[in-house]
C-alpha cells in the first residue's frame, strides 16, 4: 500500500516523503512488529525498516521500547559522529517518529541471519572474527553510555563475514537502577534476573552474554554447561585467560574492551566515555525532560544517576582501562 510518513532524520530537521509500505507484519522482539517501507527520495526508492509498537494490551510497552530504540540510536549516531562512521556491528537509527499516537522508528535494513538460525553452518576458525565484531558492537555502545541487555542468538546477525547487533528495545543508559528482564536464562545475566536483580547500569553488563554467545558460535549452536568446556573448545586460550572471569559479578568483569584489548591483544579504536561524556550530558537531560512530557509523573527511577555521577562514573571508568569502549 502507499502512503506517506513524517519522521525526525538522525542527521536532524524534519522530512516527509512518500512510501510504499508493506503489508506484511512481522515480530521485532517484544511488544513491536517490524515491516519494510520504501520511501520515494527523488532518485528512487530507499529500503528501510519500520517498528511499531504492538495493538492490544502490551501497547503501552511497546511505547517504552521504542522509546529505548530512539534513545540507544540517537546515542550511537552522535558518538560515530553521523551516518558515515557509524559502525556496520551495529543496526543503524536511520529516523523516528515518537511523538504520535502511532510512534514509529526506522532502521537500515538488518544484514544476516539470527545467530539462532545460521550457528548450525559456521566453521570454528570464524570464532575470532565473530568475537571481534561482537565486541567491537559493545564497546561502541558503551562508548555512547548505554547497554543493550538483551544480547542472544535471536539478536545478533551473522552474514558469514561480518556481525550486526539488533534491537535496542531494551537498552538503557549507563547509571540507571538495573530492572528484573524475563527471557531464557542462559541469556539474562544473574544481575538482571528477578529475585537477584540489583545495582547500576554499566559497561559490563553486557559481557556476560556476550561471551555465552562466543561458546555458542564456536560450537554450531550449542549452550556452555560448566567452565571445563571452555578448555574443550579453546575458548579459555582464545580470550588469553579472561573469559573464565566473565561469569563473576558485573564489577569484576573484564569489559569488552579488556577483553579485545588483553584477550584478543588487538587494538580498540572506539570512542570512550570520558571524551564522549561530556556532549550526551545535554542529550541525557533532554531525554529525561521529553520522559516527563510524554509520561508525566513518571519520575526518575529510584537509583538513577544525577548527571554529574553519572559523568564521573563514566570518568573512572574511561581511566581505569574499563570504559568499555
Amino acid at each position: 500500500m502507499a502512503g506517506g510518513l513524517q519522521f525526525r532524520p538522525v542527521a536532524g530537521g524534519h522530512e516527509e516523503f512518500t512510501a510504499r509500505i508493506d503489508d506484511v507484519e512481522l515480530p521485532a522482539g517484544e511488544y513491536l512488529t517490524a515491516r519494510t517501507v520504501w520511501l520515494e527520495d527523488g532518485t528512487g526508492e530507499h529500503e528501510l525498516r519500520q517498528h511499531r509498537p504492538v495493538a492490544g494490551d502490551g501497547r503501552r510497552e511497546g511505547y517504552l521500547r521504542l522509546d529505548n530504540e530512539i534513545f540507544a540510536g540517537r546515542r550511537l549516531h552522535e558518538a560515530a559522529g553521523g551516518r558515515a562512521g557509524y559502525p556496520p556491528e551495529l543496526a543503524c537509527l536511520h529516523g523516528d517518529e515518537g511523538t504520535s499516537a502511532d510512534p514509529y522508528t526506522l532502521f537500515e535494513p538488518y544484514r544476516g541471519r539470527p545467530l539462532s538460525e545460521a550457528a548450525e553452518g559456521v566453521f570454528a576458525e570464524e570464532t575470532e572474527s565473530f568475537a571481534v565484531g561482537l565486541l567491537t558492537a559493545l564497546c561502541w555502545l558503551a562508548g555512547a553510555g548505554v547497554a543493550h541487555r538483551a544480547i542472544s542468538p535471536d539478536t545478533v546477525l551473522w552474514d558469514g563475514y561480518r556481525v550486526q547487533v539488533t534491537d535496542f528495545s531494551h537498552s538503557l543508559p549507563f547509571g540507571t537502577a538495573r530492572t528484573p528482564r524475563t527471557g531464557a536464562r542462559n541469556w539474562v545475566a544473574p544481575e538482571y534476573r528477578p529475585g537477584t536483580c540489583s545495582g547500576a547500569v554499566g559497561p559490563a553488563d553486557d559481557v556476560w552474554a556476550a561471551a555465552r554467545l562466543v561458546f555458542y558460535f564456536r560450537t554450531g549452536g550449542q549452550d556452555i554447561e560448566d567452565r571445563a568446556d571452555l578448555d574443550k573448545y579453546n575458548l579459555a586460550q582464545l580470550f588469553n585467560g579472561l573469559l573464565p572471569h566473565v561469569i563473576g559479578p558485573p564489577e569484576a568483569r573484564p569489559t569488552a574492551s579488556d577483553l579485545i584489548e588483553y584477550g584478543l591483544r588487538r587494538p580498540s579504536l572506539v570512542p570512550s566515555p570520558k571524551d564522549l561524556g561530556m556532549q550526551l550530558r545535554g542529550r541525557r537531560a533532554s531525554f529525561l525532560n521529553a520522559r516527563e512530557v510524554k509520561y508525566p509523573g513518571a519520575g526518575i527511577p529510584d537509583g538513577f544517576m544525577d548527571d554529574v555521577t553519572w559523568r564521573h562514573s563514566l570518568w573512572e571508568a574511561g581511566g581505569a582501562g574499563g570504559d568499555g569502549g
